[in-house]
């Protein structure tokens, strides 16, 4: 009966090391080539353009170029004031929370286009890398909202947004396609 283990002892034995002599490489050994990886040069991403509450930002988008500025601008229990007095159906904001309201001027200075959209929805509120949209308000006699609206080379529209946004540091953005092209820091 021992010579049966010591039998089977020394096949387990020999199998290992016959398996494990397949795993060693020796130093004549040809490495596998390396296979190159084809390398593309990425797409270059323009950084938006960021100016002071109190400058012009300027901008193109797709061959026009606009004008963007704040005018006039109200924070906090001001503008909530301004939207109660709109509607007592105008949104109102939750705690840890504040309305800007800011009067914003848009100009097609010119380009490639006989005319250029101006909308709302073309400006969000940046707090802290998150965009938020102007809320849909009423407003009272004295404040014109923003309008949407198509604009010739050399005009300007003008009006007020509202927005609902979380307390930090906020940046009015220009967006096409839902792309922010530039900011305005918002100065408290």
């Amino acid at each position: 009966m021992n010579k049966i283990w010591y039998t089977l002892g020394a096949l387990f034995i020999l199998t290992a090391i016959t398996l494990s002599a397949g795993c060693i490489s020796s130093p004549t050994d040809t490495p596998t080539p390396v296979t190159a990886v084809p390398t593309t040069t990425p797409t270059p991403v323009s950084t938006p353009v960021e100016v002071l509450q109190n400058q012009v930002m300027t901008l193109t988008e797709e061959g026009n170029t606009l004008s963007i500025s704040i005018t006039g601008k109200l924070f906090d229990s001001d503008a909530e004031n301004v939207l109660t007095e709109g509607s007592a159906s105008n949104p109102t904001p939750e705690p840890g929370q504040y309305v800007i309201m800011l009067k914003i001027v848009e100009t097609y200075i010119g380009g490639d286009e006989p005319a250029v959209n101006v909308a709302p929805y073309h400006f969000e509120i940046y707090v802290d890398g998150i965009g938020y949209p102007a809320v849909s308000a009423v407003l009272p006699d004295g404040y014109t909202t923003f309008p949407t609206d198509s604009i010739l080379k050399n005009a300007t529209e003008e009006g007020w947004l509202a927005y609902i946004v979380p307390q930090g540091n906020a940046k009015l953005a220009y967006e096409y396609q839902e792309e922010p092209l530039g900011f305005i820091r918002i100065n408290y």
